[in-house]
């Protein structure tokens, strides 16, 4: 009786497995897509600083950043390709003045442009940093007050 359960038992499993569908390996490509934004970026702002421009406080007309004044630093980052404007300096605090000259201006090692009808600065499009140093100049039409002068100059990124 126990040999005819072993029999038994034995073809329900050869049966079984006789009768199990067969397993095949398969693959399949899952596809993905995406689109990356075209853009630029600017870096951290180092501000500038401005000095009297001829050296002579009590006589001179005119402020500027060229040195012995110190230009402001920024870096700009493009994926893409782009170019980069200048405004002129535009007056935030100090004794108000009337500007017969006002000049912005952005020195690169790939290029520069200015405020006064420049054309455009192409900037790199590699993705790669690159540095900026910002510039101004502005000439009154008389002496200047003593006081804190404040300007900005902006940037401006072109597709």
């Amino acid at each position: 009786m126990i040999r005819r359960s072993l029999l038994t038992a034995a073809l329900v499993l050869v049966g079984s497995v006789a009768m199990a569908p067969k397993t095949m390996a398969e693959s399949i490509d899952v596809p993905f897509s995406g689109i990356v934004g075209g853009g630029c970026t600017f870096g951290p702002v180092t501000s500038g600083v401005l000095i009297v421009a001829d050296g002579a406080s009590s006589t001179s007309t005119a402020i500027t950043s060229i040195s012995p004044g110190v230009g402001g630093q920024v870096s700009v980052t493009c994926n893409q390709p782009a170019r980069l404007t200048v405004s002129q300096p535009v007056q935030t605090a100090g004794p108000t003045l009337n500007p017969v000259i006002s000049n912005g201006f952005v020195n690169s090692p790939t290029g520069g442009t200015d405020s006064s009808g420049g054309n455009p600065m192409a900037l790199n499009a590699d993705g790669n940093p690159t540095p900026l140093e910002v510039g101004m100049f502005v000439e009154n039409d008389s002496p200047l007050q003593a006081g804190i002068y404040n300007y900005n100059v902006t940037l401006t990124i072109v597709p």
